[in-house]
């Protein structure tokens, strides 16, 4: 560093004490950001919106079934596919039964969702149209083992969302704990459709 105010009777005398060396603060800070970057990936937040996405299916599952039960395939499975995935068959394994069925659109992606219900309680299972979503935001992971579930409130519901066959699947309920909707995202995974 120039000094600006040499002793009496000399020029200006540069100083390298305290600074570093030439171009150690420009890579250091270019480490910085590249990791940042990773990181944001890798944790979804450099996702678009994906926290508004996942939220305003909740809000969409929560508005209940447009239609009727779907047909069943010999499986048991519902006989419906939202983007190449296939609705697993919550019957057989965990007592959930297909009774309904609705189609949003949220943010351009085309939202498919079978409402399942056990004893008198609903849960909403939807197939979310466009590459995964990022975990949303304040979202937690649920248990150690594929597939990484997240799970968040939204709209009063617990909700869970994890991705299955390139796309993101966001299961949700009322009074229904986290764990019984893991189980459902576990259990869709096993029944032979893309993971």
């Amino acid at each position: 560093m120039v000094n600006p105010f040499p002793p009496a009777g000399r020029g200006p005398t540069v100083s390298d004490e305290g600074e570093d060396p030439p171009g150690r603060g420009t890579w250091w800070g270019l480490g910085v950001i590249v990791i940042a970057i990773v990181l944001a990936v890798a944790f979804g937040v450099a996702t678009h919106g994906s926290d508004d996405v996942a939220r305003a299916v909740v809000a969409a599952q929560a508005r209940g079934p447009q239609s009727g039960a779907p047909p069943v395939s010999p499986s048991g499975a519902p006989a419906v596919t939202a983007a190449g995935v296939a609705f697993p068959n919550l019957m057989d394994r965990l007592g959930w039964r297909a009774v309904g069925r609705r189609e949003d659109t949220v943010s351009d992606r085309v939202v498919t969702t079978l409402i399942y219900e056990r004893v008198g309680r609903r849960i909403a299972y939807s197939v979310v149209s466009g590459s995964p979503l990022g975990a949303p935001p304040g979202s937690r992971a649920i248990g150690g083992r594929a597939p990484v579930v997240f799970g968040f409130d939204a709209d009063g519901r617990t909700a869970t969302m994890f991705n299955r066959g390139g796309h993101s699947v966001v299961i949700s309920g009322l009074s229904v704990s986290p764990s019984a909707l893991v189980r459902a995202a576990r259990s869709s995974t096993r029944d032979g459709a893309p993971g």
